[in-house]
């Protein structure tokens, strides 16, 4: 079993994995012996990792066609390196068989290997694998079209329209947008429609493995250009022809971006360990979840490659800025989930209907999606009732209402306290919802000095306040990073080597 002590380790693992929405769609951590300590599924799929009874069965019980020589598990404890973006092929104790494309990572507490996270990409039926490395989208079957996209959103039907006139051209275009907004979804359509629609189309998240690992992934090695090196191809190779798909690029180390920068100028980069540059015709199609400009401004993308990655720019708009298009995406998904489910359910009734159009959505339309399948798994009536959908939802509802109404005064609480407390409040949910200190302070509209001091105020440097990008530390605990936080640096986003601070 994982010790307790390291259990920090793990849980920040776990705190940052579980935000690859879009890159990771399953996690399984062992530890040493094989004995599975966690494992969660983040996107609902044909295939799918369920939870329930795998924990503390080993590795080998819950899938019993693997041998230790087989077992990415067992390799890596054996040999300490990475298995990355290997296609498995698996059937569970329960007789459910599941294809993924999965990367094994080793984990390490004060020098000593104690386990390995497992992260996993469900494995599409109409996808092939290129080698044994990536995986690749079938050039024919299988990608989003813009017909896919489903919007009666004049910013929306702008943006297909932008997609389907940029799509004959080969220009960078970067797409950004919150998480769940459907840049994949554009990236796609994007591809589909271009004259490289019958080349390949490769996807990368760039946040979802470590900066070391990215570059060999990205250029590919050469044969004895580190230990175990073999002679791959990178993505940029396998998409020659086609269009590669770089998600969360302002994820990338500043070094490696300059050598993204230098192999798009030139169209050739050269392989890790390799003497010879390899020539490559690709589109590149980029992603982020924050505004490029405030990417470029906290210093996580250069402003020399944002310039050659923007030649075209997309700003998908959040949910909650496109209210018409949440009831059509739900009824587009009561159709959905009643052809995937077996299910009759004539749609929503109009207090649900209400509820989700009070409702902000902070994970857009994927949230959506996942409201509308999680109800349709509690209904047992003609239509979704609103004690089918997330709680969160209803709830959220009456909270609002609530607001509405004058502030309450608490009891034995004077007005400068209650103020305080409200303050506080409101500070530490906007530093949650953000990924900097300087978005925090955009939301409350203060200066970025004037926050600082609030939080110095209000004592939050005693609590911890995480995202991909910077931490406050929580008292009396500690926080695993990848390395030293500069003299006013940004604390490093990989938690990969982590070590104690």
């Amino acid at each position: 079993m994982i010790s307790g002590e390291v259990m920090p380790v793990i849980g920040k693992w776990l705190n940052y994995m579980s935000r690859l929405h879009d890159g990771v769609d399953a996690i399984l951590i062992a530890d040493r012996h094989g004995t599975i300590e966690y494992s969660a599924m983040f996107s609902e799929q044909e295939n799918g990792l369920a939870d329930e009874g795998f924990i503390g069965k080993n590795i080998l019980e819950a899938y019993p066609q693997l041998t230790e020589e087989t077992s990415s598990h067992f390799r890596v404890m054996r040999t300490g390196a990475p298995v990355l973006n290997e296609k498995q092929e698996l059937t569970d104790f329960y007789g459910r068989r599941t294809i993924l494309v999965s990367s094994t990572f080793p984990l390490e507490y004060s020098g000593e290997l104690i386990g390995t996270m497992e992260t996993s990409v469900f494995y599409h039926k109409d996808a092939q694998l290129d080698g044994k490395n990536h995986w690749l989208a079938n050039p024919h079957k299988g990608l989003f079209r813009l017909d896919d996209i489903i919007t009666q959103n004049p910013e929306m039907l702008t943006l297909k329209d932008t997609v389907q006139r940029v799509a004959a051209n080969t220009s960078p275009v970067l797409i950004w947008g919150e998480t769940g907004t459907g840049k994949e979804l554009f990236a796609q359509s994007l591809h589909s429609h271009s004259s490289r629609a019958r080349g390949p189309f490769v996807a990368q998240n760039c946040a979802a493995i470590p900066t070391t690992l990215l570059e060999s992934t990205l250029f590919g090695t050469t044969r004895g250009s580190y230990t175990g090196a073999e002679n791959r191809k990178g993505l940029l190779k396998q998409a020659d022809g086609g269009t590669l798909f770089l998600d969360e690029v302002n994820s990338m180390d500043l070094s490696l971006q300059a050598k993204i920068l230098k192999a798009i100028e030139e169209k050739r980069f050269r392989p890790v360990g390799g003497e010879q540059d390899v020539h490559s015709d690709v589109r590149i199609v980029s992603a982020m979840n924050v505004d490029p400009i405030t990417a470029v401004r906290e210093g996580l993308l250069r402003r020399d490659l944002f310039y050659r990655l923007g030649v075209v720019q997309l700003a998908l708009p959040p949910l909650r800025k496109r209210p018409e298009d949440i009831p059509l995406l739900t009824d587009f998904y009561v159709e959905q989930y009643n052809r995937n489910m077996g299910r009759a359910i004539s749609g929503v009734s109009e207090l649900v209907r209400n509820a989700l159009l009070a409702y902000d959505w902070p994970g857009n339309v994927r949230e959506l999606r996942n409201a509308v399948e999680s109800a349709f798994n509690l209904c047992t009536g003609a239509t979704v009732q609103l004690n089918d959908i997330p709680r969160y939802i209803f709830y959220h509802e009456e909270e609002a209402g609530e607001r509405q109404e004058p502030w309450p005064m608490p009891e034995h609480m004077g007005l400068q306290e209650a103020v305080r407390r409200y303050e506080k409040g409101l500070i530490v949910r906007a530093l949650e919802q953000s990924r900097t200190v300087t978005e925090a302070a955009e939301k409350l509209r203060l200066t970025r000095q004037a926050l600082q001091y609030k939080m110095m105020k209000y004592h939050l440097n005693d609590r911890t306040v995480e995202s991909k990008n910077f931490c406050i530390l929580r008292k009396n605990s500690c926080f695993l990073f990848a390395g030293p936080v500069p003299r006013g640096g940004r604390v490093p986003r990989n938690p990969w080597q982590c070590r104690q601070f």
